[in-house]
């Protein structure tokens, strides 16, 4: 199946004018749609954006060491977003307050797409491949978790739209958006990597490496890794109590969740691993609005709000499982040595992502908007919460117990 990704890569490289002059044809011709766009219901952010997308590029750089990760970094942004403000245009929809919610989002996902890309290219540099057989081989690890994680934000979004009329331009953005982001992560980014070489990374141990010290350390310490487990299923019994008034307005969100699981049982091969990841999801939820509740006291159940940090929440889950299931699949029969490679693979660019969204997140809570502030807070309250439950929870749940 990873074929098509070093097909793609070779057929790049054999026709870089071509590509390039009909990919740049076709930007400038999406990018004209700007003129019609009216930015003014979005002009209080956006100066809030682009300081936080600056400093996104900034940290993501130094985590990674590559100042032209850095480069690459902000310079895919700030085209994808002007691609979908083109689309936009184009179609006829405007911008709203809303819509800043939209490029929240939008960034988040952004963000993790290149992180996890990039990660993967460096570390596979850093095992002695050459830059350009480590394009292919990122492109191949990375874009089916990439498409799964942007369709379901996007999903989530359409059904919000579905729900209530007036969230659809918002939907169209996001949409739009994660398309872009999908794309241009296998179109732009590789082609550019084919034709700037980044840093020299060869026997890099902290690429190589991963998080696998802290996966070792769950697989010796089997009485901790109990603890781990029986202190989550307490919190879950606790919050639900706890949230028991908002979580009897999920029933509408019955259908959402049914296909997500449908989505991940079919890319993952496995009900076990698409019911683990909702029950995560679902915790880390929990977790997050009820720190949000006791942080700003607000109680209402508002759709569109918790909508936001979804995308961020399931992505993290996405990545990792799809890197346990390629090692049980091909490498791996047993679940810790499978939960061992992921930690060491994609545990790193879980880590690097949620500090990059994190700097780039605490700059909007600056905005003079409540509904962007309380957005941008319960996302970032989602950012640890979640990071913290699949580099710790999660790994001891699945060394505990093989999955069929």
């Amino acid at each position: 199946m990873g074929n098509w990704a070093f097909s793609w890569v070779q057929i790049m490289a054999h026709n870089k004018s071509k590509l390039l002059i009909g990919w740049g044809l076709i930007s400038s011709l999406i990018l004209a749609g700007i003129i019609s766009l009216d930015f003014l219901p979005i002009n209080p952010d956006l100066t809030l954006l682009l300081v936080s997308s600056v400093l996104m590029s900034v940290v993501v750089g130094f985590l990674l060491e590559s100042p032209k990760v850095a480069l690459l970094q902000f310079v895919l942004n700030v085209y994808i977003v002007f691609m979908t403000f083109g689309t936009l245009g184009w179609l006829g929809y405007g911008l709203s307050q809303e819509s800043v919610l939209g490029l929240v989002v939008l960034m988040t996902l952004i963000t993790s797409n290149l992180v996890h890309v990039l990660s993967t290219l460096l570390r596979e540099m850093a095992r002695g491949l050459f830059q350009y057989d480590a394009v292919a081989e990122a492109i191949k690890l990375n874009a089916s978790p990439i498409f799964l994680s942007n369709l379901t934000t996007a999903l989530g979004f359409v059904f919000a739209a579905w729900l209530d009329s007036t969230y659809l331009p918002l939907a169209w953005l996001v949409v739009i958006g994660v398309s872009f982001s999908f794309l241009i992560t296998i179109s732009w980014l590789p082609m550019i990597l084919l034709n700037w070489l980044l840093e020299f990374r060869v026997g890099n141990p902290t690429d190589r490496h991963g998080l696998t010290f802290l996966a070792t350390w769950l697989q010796n310490h089997t009485v901790y890794r109990k603890i781990l487990i029986g202190f989550a299923i307490l919190i879950s019994a606790g919050l639900v109590v706890f949230n028991w008034s908002i979580l009897k307005e999920l029933e509408q969100l019955f259908w959402l969740i049914t296909v997500f699981i449908a989505l991940f049982w079919l890319f993952w091969r496995s009900l076990s691993l698409a019911l683990i990841n909702l029950g995560i999801n679902f915790l880390a939820i929990l977790v997050s609005v009820s720190l949000f509740i006791v942080v700003t006291g607000e109680s209402q159940w508002a759709l569109l709000l918790w909508m936001v940090p979804l995308g961020l929440i399931v992505d993290d889950g996405i990545h990792f499982f799809s890197r346990y299931a390629r090692a049980k699949y091909t490498v791996f029969s047993d679940a810790k040595s499978a939960t061992v490679f992921a930690m060491a693979s994609v545990g790193r660019p879980i880590w690097i992502t949620s500090w990059v969204l994190f700097s780039g997140l605490a700059v909007l809570l600056f905005s003079e908007s409540g509904l962007v502030f309380h957005a941008s807070l319960l996302t970032i309250l989602a950012l640890v919460v979640a990071t913290i439950l699949i580099l710790t929870v999660l790994p001891a749940l699945l060394m505990s117990k093989n999955q069929k």
